[in-house]
């Protein structure tokens, strides 16, 4: 544990599966001060990420590493819930660098520190200091922040990809948020429930919440992500959770969210068929909008714009305050004009010229087109299978 240099506050570090454990309730609490919206920087999340999804085999190895900031007092005001990753897991070629859990191929969406009100700057202040005095035990540490702007240290710090977020503020009435939607999309809705009328087809809105009825309907959003993202022809979807790990942790992660009510699978049903679904983390008054699936068949019914438009009458109906479109400039998020968010990656090098050469190799190796030309630039060792999903040991 070490002081801030002011004295105010102090930082510490959890570095295993048991010590997380031990944080739960001092997280949860924080969860509620801070008045948590996302699901990314949850406990659940974090536990559910570190049980299925951390790398641990010869070429690349992860070390829980979750800074907690406290005031004398011993009040929990901040969480860093970074994950140190070895690539490989040893010899000189390896490569240490911090990172906030989720380093996985957009499974973890948006991912950024924890803090209580009026504590942000102060936390990141304690953390910077805490880390630079450690800067021996890693070569490089990332940071994704909200609206964050370049650091004008360009010798130790820099600016990685940044990507978007879309939040939609809900009035108190379908009518009044239908009213203030844009022609375009106003003509598409009603194409969409017009077209379902005219072929004499009913549709409904399911809502999966308890905890033990998610295997049936997590089934489904199976099928469905995969049918969406083997289909030709449109913009490409990855099939995010093909691998029995990334299976494993979405039923996991649905599961301990929904202890709290906090998870909704939803599901539009044609008649007597699910055609579209789309799972949802709902916390602080906020729907987020995590990954979806449809039938393609049932493409020219459009039916991912008409869940889309239940799930947010739905919202309003249950008096939230906002749905979370979830990340990503496509037109289906823009067009119902919400507010964006931006995000950007801030990587800091350690102050060592080993550190800068092991991120100089490792920028040109992420840089490479396919997986297959990387491997060619640099050890395999240093890279995770093309679906970023690696072999685990369950804690």
């Amino acid at each position: 544990m070490q002081y801030d240099p002011s004295g105010l506050l102090c930082v510490d570090v959890v570095d295993t599966r048991a010590a997380l454990d031990h944080l739960r309730l001092d997280w949860l609490r924080l969860e509620v001060a801070s008045a948590l919206d996302l699901p990314f920087q949850t406990w659940e999340w974090t536990a559910a990420w570190w049980t299925h999804l951390r790398a641990d085999h010869p070429g690349v190895r992860d070390h829980l590493r979750v800074l907690t900031v406290r005031t004398p007092s011993h009040a929990l005001v901040g969480i860093a819930p970074l994950v140190l990753t070895e690539r490989p897991a040893s010899g000189p070629l390896r490569a240490r660098y911090l990172q906030l859990i989720g380093p996985d191929p957009n499974i973890t969406e948006i991912r950024t520190g924890l803090y209580a009100p009026l504590f942000e700057q102060a936390c990141q202040r304690a953390l910077s200091a805490y880390l630079s005095q450690r800067s021996s035990e890693w070569d490089w540490l990332m940071w994704e922040d909200r609206d964050a702007t370049p650091d004008d240290d360009t010798s130790r710090h820099g600016l990685s990809k940044g990507h978007s977020a879309y939040v939609l503020t809900l009035p108190t009435t379908w009518q009044e948020m239908r009213a203030s939607l844009h022609r375009n999309l106003k003509e598409s809705l009603r194409k969409c429930y017009n077209s379902l009328k005219r072929d004499g087809l009913s549709y409904r809105l399911e809502v999966v919440d308890k905890p033990g009825s998610f295997s049936l309907a997590l089934d489904d959003f199976y099928r469905l992500h995969s049918a969406r993202a083997r289909l030709e022809g449109v913009p490409p979807h990855s099939d995010m959770f093909e691998t029995p790990h990334a299976r494993a942790f979405l039923h996991d992660i649905c599961q301990r969210l929904a202890q709290r009510g906090a998870c909704r699978v939803f599901r539009l049903w044609i008649d007597d068929r699910v055609v579209a679904t789309r799972i949802g983390f709902e916390l602080s008054g906020v729907q987020y909008l995590y990954y979806s699936g449809w039938d393609p068949a049932y493409a020219r019914y459009s039916v991912m714009t008409t869940l889309v438009a239940e799930i947010v009458r739905d919202s309003i109906r249950r008096g939230l305050r906002a749905v979370h479109l979830s990340t990503g400039s496509d037109v289906s998020k823009t067009r119902w004009g919400p507010r964006c968010y931006r995000y950007t990656t801030r990587v800091e090098v350690a102050p060592r010229a080993s550190a800068h050469l092991l991120h100089f190799a490792y920028r040109a190796a992420s840089r490479a087109r396919t997986i297959d030309l990387a491997r060619a630039l640099v050890p395999g060792g240093l890279l995770r299978q093309p679906s970023g999903i690696v072999a685990v040991t369950r804690g």
